[in-house]
C-alpha cells in the first residue's frame, strides 16, 4: 500500500517557498456557516500526485489516494476572546487519506489528521468575506488541539489561528478569489443551488513557481457550506541562473472532493487534556 508520507513531504516542498514570502491574505475555505450542535458532514474524494520524470525509462511517477474529510459541530460555550466573553463553538475536523483495502479506507502512519478547535461564532462570516475592506486572514480560534495519526499523542495548537491550507485542504482562497456565478451542484449528498467561487494564484521564487487553481461550490443548504471543490497545484522549476521563461513543469497535484453524507449525531473522537 502506498504510504501517505509523499503527500505531506510533497506539499511542504511545494509550499515551502510560499510561507517564506510575505503572505497573501488567505481565508479559510472550510467554514461558510455554523449549523446546530450535533451536525456533521462527510466529504469523499481523491488525491492524485504526478511527478514529471523526463529522463526515467518508466515515465512519470503517478500516485493516487482516497480521502475522507469530516467536520463535526460539537458543544457551544462562552469563552474569553479579545478580552470579552464571547459565544463560541467546538468544531472537530478529521481527514483520512489512504487506500481502499477490502472495502475499508486504510491510512498508513500519519494518514489521519484530526483537529479540535474552539471558534468564536462571530468570525464565521460566510460570503461577507468578499465585502471586507481588509480580508480576514486565516480562522481565529480561542484554543485547539491536533492529533496526527491514530493513537498518537494529542498536542495543543500554538497561537490563536487555524490554517487548513495546505495540509488539511489544498484549497487556496485569498484576495484574488471571486464568485463567478450560481449553478446547481450535483454530489452524492444531493443537488444544491450553489455559488461557485474561483481563485487562481501563483507564487514564485528564484528557482520554482507554484500555481494553485481552486474551484469551490458553496450553499447555505449544506452544513458548514461546502458542497464540493477541486484544486490543481502545478509546480515548475528551473536553475537559479536561467531566465523565467525556462520554467518547466515538475509536478502536479489534483484534488476532488464532494459532500457525501450529513447527520445530526456528531460526537467528539478526540480525548483532549
Amino acid at each position: 500500500m502506498q504510504g501517505v508520507f509523499p503527500i505531506v513531504a510533497g506539499l511542504m516542498i511545494v509550499f515551502g517557498s510560499l510561507f517564506a514570502q510575505p503572505a497573501s491574505v488567505q481565508a479559510q475555505p472550510l467554514l461558510w456557516n455554523l449549523p446546530e450542535s450535533g451536525t456533521w458532514v462527510r466529504y469523499t474524494g481523491e488525491y492524485r500526485q504526478v511527478t514529471v520524470r523526463p529522463e526515467s525509462s518508466e515515465g512519470d511517477l503517478s500516485l493516487q489516494w482516497q480521502r475522507v474529510l469530516e467536520i463535526r459541530c460539537l458543544d457551544r460555550e462562552t469563552a474569553e476572546w479579545k478580552g470579552e466573553q464571547t459565544a463560541c463553538v467546538w468544531l472537530e475536523i478529521e481527514q483520512t487519506t489512504g487506500q481502499q483495502v477490502d472495502g475499508q479506507l486504510e491510512a498508513g502512519p500519519g494518514g489521519t489528521r484530526m483537529y479540535k478547535i474552539l471558534v468564536p461564532e462571530s468570525v464565521v462570516i460566510g460570503k461577507e468575506y468578499f465585502n471586507l475592506d481588509v480580508p480576514r486572514a486565516y480562522l481565529p480560534i480561542v484554543k485547539g488541539w491536533r492529533q496526527i495519526g491514530d493513537g498518537a499523542e494529542v498536542e495543543e495548537l500554538q497561537g490563536h489561528v487555524f490554517q487548513p491550507f495546505p495540509l488539511v485542504t489544498q484549497l487556496l482562497i485569498n484576495e484574488s478569489a471571486s464568485i463567478s456565478g450560481q449553478e446547481s451542484a450535483q454530489v452524492v449528498a444531493g443537488s444544491f443551488q450553489s455559488d461557485k467561487i474561483e481563485n487562481t494564484d501563483s507564487f514564485e521564487d528564484s528557482d520554482s513557481r507554484t500555481t494553485v487553481t481552486s474551484n469551490l461550490w458553496v450553499s447555505e443548504d449544506v452544513p458548514f457550506g461546502m458542497v464540493k471543490w477541486t484544486s490543481r497545484i502545478v509546480r515548475e522549476r528551473k536553475t537559479l541562473i536561467d531566465s523565467r521563461d525556462a520554467f518547466k513543469k515538475h509536478s502536479e497535484i489534483n484534488v476532488q472532493m464532494q459532500a457525501a453524507q450529513t447527520g445530526n449525531d456528531a460526537v467528539s473522537k478526540m480525548n483532549t487534556p
